[in-house]
This record gives C-alpha cells, structure tokens and sequence, in this order.
C-alpha cells in the first residue's frame, strides 16, 4: 500500500504553556512494498510522525493519504484504517496484558470475523514466526517472560493481524546483534510478501543494510529522503554529517584523514571491505 504526506504540521503545548512544533510542513511519499527507515536525533519529530501515520492523533494542518484514501478526513472510517496499519511502539512489552501468550496475541483479532481454529491458527503463525514454540508458550503468561521474549509477543500481537502496512518506533533497540539481525531479516520476509514497511532507528548501521529508502527528520522538518544509499553519501557530506554517518563511513572518514581517500559511496560494512580488499591487493593504485 502507498502513502503520501502532504505539508504535515502538529504542535502540542508543553506544561509550561510554551508550544513546540513537533512536524513542520513535512511532504513525502512511499510506494507500494517499499521498506523505508525514518531517523533523526531525539526530538526531530519521528515518534510524532508515526503516531499521526497510525491515525493516532491529528494533524495541525496538512494530509495524509494510504492508497489513496484520505485517512486525515473527518468522514474517514478509522476502523479501517486499524485494519490495515499495524504499529509497534517503543517497548511494546510493556502492552502485555492477558493472562496466556496465546490470549494476548490473539486480542487484536477480537472483532475479526474468524472462526476460533482460524484465530487459533493465526496465532500460532504469529509466534512461530517470532520464534516462538507455540505449544510450548500459548499458556504462558506473557508478564512471566524475559525481556526479549516479551517484546516478541507484543511484535506477534501486531503481526497477527497481518497488516499491509507495518510501522515500527525503535524495534531492534536492546535487542543483542543475533536478535536484531534475525528480527530484521523477518522484516525483509514480510516486506518481500509486500507489506509496505517503516522503521524508526537511531542504528544506522540497520538502516544502511535492510532498507531501500530513507526519511531523514532534523528538528521537525524533513532534511532529506530518498534511496538509502543516496541519502547517507548526502548527509556524509554535510557539515553535521555524523548525524547519520554508519561506522563504515566513519571508519572511511578517518583513513581519509590518514591519505588512504576512499570511495564517497562506502556506506555499509560490505562495502568497506570490498574497498580495503581492493586496495590492499594493489586495485586502488594507478
């Protein structure tokens, strides 16, 4: 499913009276399938935008339409909108509340018309794809897992629903490399299927690697989009380039700071080491 943002604005007022204008005139769109990484320092306004995406809250000014359709319509059926927006918020373990694992999964899919074996067997894809053993974990309670876990059955609860688009607000924060590497690659599976896909991460490194296109946020207003790779050799170039900078173009930095320039478009660990391989077997000379 597509998305286009259009002039985006949302304020709130802090305890102090003062009002802060958390987006400002943001505008973009996301196609079809597409897998899209949205980041920026604490504070650029990522949080906000997903929650207005979701229709969680409503915009102070400006649109949003999902293919097509005008979510941010007074007339617009949010219901719908439910349906087919999935989205996990920051510690979304902290969302657990039923008394099983199965039962916990399986509210999102209270009003959904299917027959119990068809709840019953959607449950148990959504855990066996976190990882879970569903006969194993169905009569757990969620309160009684460990950290990690509990995050995934929270994840399984939003997955189960199975949405065409699914949002993310720092999913893989915590998460050791194993776990974050495994749950991304579940992302690119889903997204293969053509769930449309957004990410908010601070880890630059996840977004170089897994996503194809790049909203970047700078204090409420959009500071750059595009393919991935594009935006992160533009931002290197900045003067504030470490904003989102991967370790791999740090590491390109510094060498360049020692005479060993490398190409501008290293950005991933891939790329760096199939530069340096260059270089060390004599390609790089002239």
């Amino acid at each position: 499913m597509s998305i286009k943002v259009e002039n985006l604005s949302f304020s709130y007022r802090q305890p102090t009276g003062e009002e802060v204008e958390a987006l400002k005139d943001v505008s973009f769109s996301i196609g079809p399938g597409d897998f899209v990484g949205i980041m920026g320092t604490t504070g650029s306004g990522k949080t906000t935008l997903v929650q207005l995406l979701a229709g969680l809250r409503a915009p102070a000014g400006g649109r949003i339409y999902i293919n097509g359709e005008e979510i941010t319509a007074k007339a617009y059926d949010r219901n719908r909108l439910r349906q087919t927006v999935g989205v996990v918020f920051q510690e979304p373990e902290y969302q657990l509340f039923a008394a099983t694992v199965e039962k916990d999964v399986a509210f999102g899919l209270k009003y959904s018309g299917l027959t119990h074996q068809e709840v019953t067997a959607r449950v148990r894809w959504a855990l066996e794809t976190m990882g879970f053993d569903f006969e194993k974990v169905r009569h757990q309670s969620p309160l009684a897992l460990s950290g990690g876990e509990k995050r995934r059955v929270a994840i399984a609860g939003v997955l189960v629903t199975k949405p065409r688009i699914l949002i993310l607000d720092e999913p893989i924060a915590g998460l050791d490399p194993s776990g974050r590497d495994n749950f991304l690659r579940l992302l690119t599976q889903m997204n293969q299927t053509g769930t449309t896909i957004l990410v908010v991460s601070h880890n630059m490194e996840a977004l170089a690697e897994y996503t194809r296109h790049l909203l970047v946020l700078e204090r409420g207003r959009l500071l750059d989009s595009g393919p991935t790779r594009e935006v992160f050799i533009r931002l290197q170039q900045r003067k504030n380039g470490f904003l989102g900078q991967t370790t791999a173009q740090r590491i390109a930095t510094r060498l360049a700071e020692r005479n060993l320039a490398l190409p501008a478009t290293v950005v991933t660990y891939a790329d760096l080491l199939a530069v340096l391989k260059q270089e060390l077997s004599g390609g790089g000379q002239e």
